[in-house]
């Protein structure tokens, strides 16, 4: 029997005299309060961990856990990262020290649950299943949330319907939540339940589509080939190849179904530019004004171009009487309304003056002015939107235009920055407090193309941890992170395994420890696989 093991001793008592065994359920109830507030509430997260911590201190025995603490290599290990933010406190400038100590003050989980969980007593079966039963249902419920508020109010930007939290960590435990229960229908037999949770599972990818969360979408499908393929060789490796065969033809499935939707959707939303040419274009609009005709620049909308035949005088007087936005203004996603305006007409291949704008429906006029630049994609719903938008992003990038505003692209600027700190501050970076002031000073050093509202930092957790901590701080990271995996054999576990490559895989486009709940996702995970 496990000496830390309160719900199996109900006789044996704390200093205070409170029996073991409420102590352990204090534990059991506190988790379950996290896991409804990891997806719906900050409060919610924050406090269970706080008693957790105060069960922790009553229920005594300090001395023997600090020993078993102490004596667990993972758990200092982990613990240890935290520290090393400690750390780059000493070297933080006083113009710092507020990002610093805010910092270190959200990511106290990335501490005290990898402390708590590996001193606790330990958790049943029955009480695991039941947490992730909590966490599921929670997550669930922010969907539903999600589906109210899509229904009942209007949104610029779909994923605005994520109001707890931010639409990455979201989508990071839907689909988390997406594969335990595909581990529990292929796991039991039982025909009826099967049937429910298959179709929880589904909704939960349906949602993915809706909120257009790119990174999860894509975790998805990587994470199903990957285990397809694991479990394909695990057959083989039994002789059982008709499984293994059927394995990896649903893997194949999936890849070459994928390739097929992106060559369909290139040919599609993509096809080949008008042929024009651009000596003998027009120079006048049917009403005698003069265009303009940028050849400089080559951005298509639907293969027709966007920079010919503009005449910006009729376009804004025109546009001033059919809208409530002004011309000179942005439309509801930011953009200035004029370019969002020329994309437009060229998705319809029509002229950018007042005839062309005079054959625009009302319903395209409110289109534009939402800030949707294609007719193919008047719902904001539509997943080939979000698609669309990241392709017409890198190939207006590569053509010389803006990254500011633009999810991917301006990813690429915040990589470069993160690049050229790292190379200035190689070994031990710049310290956890002068991160922001650091890539403010290198956007203005490189002469960035974004605009300061969409300079931000690095969106990707390797390298934000290279900025602030250098190349010791990337190489220890990343045994943090490999070391509890592989050390402890816990990567060949169904659950760790996924949540562990949700992690790995996300983190290469989201700076996902930089925020409390992407800390505390982070950070309960995998202390609670590793040690409860």
């Amino acid at each position: 029997m496990n000496e830390l093991d309160p719900s199996a001793a109900n006789d044996k008592r704390s200093p205070l005299g409170i029996p073991l065994a409420v102590h352990h359920y204090i534990n059991v109830g506190s988790l379950v309060m996290l896991m409804v507030g990891l997806p719906t509430s900050t409060f919610l997260t924050s406090l269970p961990q706080f008693i957790i911590a105060g069960n922790w201190l009553l229920e005594g025995r300090l001395k023997e856990k600090m020993k078993r603490f102490f004596g667990n290599p993972v758990a200092l290990l982990l613990c240890s990262f935290y520290v090393m933010h400690l750390l780059g406190l000493l070297y933080t400038s006083t113009a710092g020290m507020d990002y610093g100590l805010e910092d270190v003050r959200k990511k106290i989980p990335l501490f005290l649950l990898p402390f708590l969980f590996s001193t606790m007593g330990i958790i049943s079966d029955k009480e695991k299943r039941f947490i992730f039963l909590v966490f599921m249902l929670s997550v669930t419920f922010s969907t539903f949330y999600g589906i109210y508020l899509l229904v009942t109010r209007q949104f610029t930007d779909i994923r605005e319907i994520s109001t707890f939290v931010d639409p990455v960590r979201v989508g990071m435990m839907l689909v988390l939540s997406f594969f335990i229960l595909m581990h529990y229908i292929f796991s039991h037999k039982r025909s009826v339940l099967s049937i429910v949770l298959f179709i929880w599972a589904a909704w939960m990818v349906v949602y993915l589509f809706i909120m257009q969360s790119l990174t999860a979408v894509i975790l998805l499908f990587v994470i199903a080939v990957i285990l397809l393929f694991i479990y394909s060789i695990r057959q083989i490796g039994k002789k059982n190849y008709r499984p293994a065969l059927a394995l990896s033809a649903m893997a194949l499935f999936i890849i070459s179904g994928c390739v097929a939707y992106a060559s369909y959707f290139k040919h599609h939303y993509f096809p080949a530019a008008d042929k024009v040419s651009f000596y003998t274009l027009d120079k006048k609009t049917l009403s005698g004004n003069t265009y303009l005709n940028d050849t400089d620049r080559y951005p298509t909308e639907n293969g027709h171009y966007v920079s010919i035949y503009i005449c910006f005088p009729e376009l804004k007087s025109a546009w001033n009487r059919r809208s409530r936005i002004p011309f000179e203004s942005t439309d509801m996603k930011g953009n200035p309304i004029k370019f969002t305006l020329l994309r437009y007409l060229a998705s319809k291949n029509l002229r950018k003056d007042s005839a062309g704008l005079s054959r625009l429906s009302s319903g395209d006029i409110k289109a534009i002015e939402d800030g949707i630049p294609n007719y193919h994609f008047n719902s904001l719903t539509s997943m080939p939107y979000r698609f669309y938008q990241i392709v017409w992003e890198l190939r207006d990038y590569r053509h010389g235009g803006y990254a500011s505003g633009h999810s991917l692209t301006q990813r690429f600027e915040f990589w470069k920055a993160a690049l050229h700190i790292i190379r200035e501050h190689l070994l031990a970076g710049v310290g956890t407090g002068n991160v922001r002031i650091a890539f403010a000073d290198m956007y203005n050093r490189l002469h960035s193309r974004l605009d300061e509202k969409s300079r931000l930092r690095s969106h990707n957790q390797y390298l934000e941890i290279g900025v602030a901590f250098g190349i010791i701080g990337i190489v220890w990271f990343l045994f943090t992170l490999l070391f509890p995996a592989f050390g402890t054999g816990k990567i060949y576990t169904y659950h760790y395994f996924i949540f562990w490559l949700i992690l790995m895989i996300a983190m290469l486009t989201e700076d996902t420890l930089e925020t409390q709940a992407g800390a505390t996702f982070y950070a309960f995970f995998n202390a609670f696989l590793l040690f409860l």
